[in-house]
Order: C-alpha cells, then sequence, then structure tokens
C-alpha cells in the first residue's frame, strides 16, 4: 500500500493542494501547528532527504524561498518561518516520506505552539480546522500566482 503522500500525488486522497509541480506538492498540513503550516512533499518516494533525487533536492531551497515569499505576502510568517525536515524516524518523521515543513510563526506563540504539538492529532475541532483550512488555501493559492 501506498504512504499517504504517494496517494495524494496520485490522486486517490484529497489534500489542500496550493502548487505542484514535475518534483513538488505543495499542501497545506492537516494537522498545522500554526495557521497557514505548509508541507512541500516530494512527487518521488524517497523516505529521507539523502534519497531525493539531486535534481530535486537542487530545487527544494528554490521553491521555499518562494513559499516563503507567498505567506508572508498573505500575512502570515512576517516575523519569522522555521523550516523543518524530520530526517528519519528518531527525529519525529510520522510518514516516511520526505517533506518539508514550513510553520510561520510570531513573538509570542511558543506556548500555543507547544500545546499544538501535544494535541494536533487529536479529534477536537477537526471541523473548525478544516474550515481555516480551506479559507488558508484559497488566500496562498492567491499568494503562489505573484510574481515575487
Amino acid at each position: 500500500m501506498d504512504c499517504v503522500f504517494c496517494a495524494i500525488a496520485a490522486g486517490r486522497l484529497p489534500a489542500h493542494l496550493l502548487h505542484e509541480d514535475e518534483h513538488f506538492l505543495v499542501l497545506l498540513d492537516i494537522y498545522p501547528l500554526r495557521p497557514a503550516h505548509v508541507l512541500v512533499v516530494s512527487r518521488e518516494h524517497a523516505p529521507l532527504l539523502t534519497d531525493l533525487s539531486a535534481d530535486a533536492r537542487d530545487r527544494l531551497l528554490a521553491l521555499t524561498a518562494r513559499l516563503s515569499q507567498a505567506l508572508r505576502w498573505a500575512g502570515y510568517g512576517r516575523e519569522g518561518i522555521n523550516l523543518l525536515v524530520n530526517d528519519g524516524p528518531a527525529s519525529n518523521q510520522h510518514v516516511p516520506h520526505l517533506h518539508l515543513h514550513l510553520i510561520p510563526r510570531r513573538r509570542g506563540d511558543l506556548t500555543g505552539l507547544l500545546w499544538r504539538a501535544l494535541t494536533r492529532f487529536l479529534p477536537l475541532g477537526r471541523s473548525v480546522v478544516q474550515a481555516r483550512l480551506e479559507r488558508e488555501a484559497e488566500q496562498l493559492k492567491n499568494a503562489l500566482k505573484l510574481e515575487f
């Protein structure tokens, strides 16, 4: 059976897709730590960063920079954005398929971020989160249409 990201890439599972190209899908995390928590997911099934093709690795940072600009333009992460790759099971990688997190931050959000990290997989408030993801997806799709 495919992993969840392979299933999304193949169109078998839904996602709040913001952008796609030959190497990556960009989507909203369905268990976000902060508003507009974005994932850059490799199209190729590469469990670790070192498993990713050289061409895709070369393009990853450029796409991440473009996404950072779009997030900031849309009002997210103006004070900072965490870029995070959990590379292997001991690093808290839940899905063994390379993906990079962009987590918009603002001053004073650490307590809320830590609480969300502890409770993010609980079913509480999923309908509220789902509605927020839909709004954020439209906003970020529009931001990505801009040239930076």
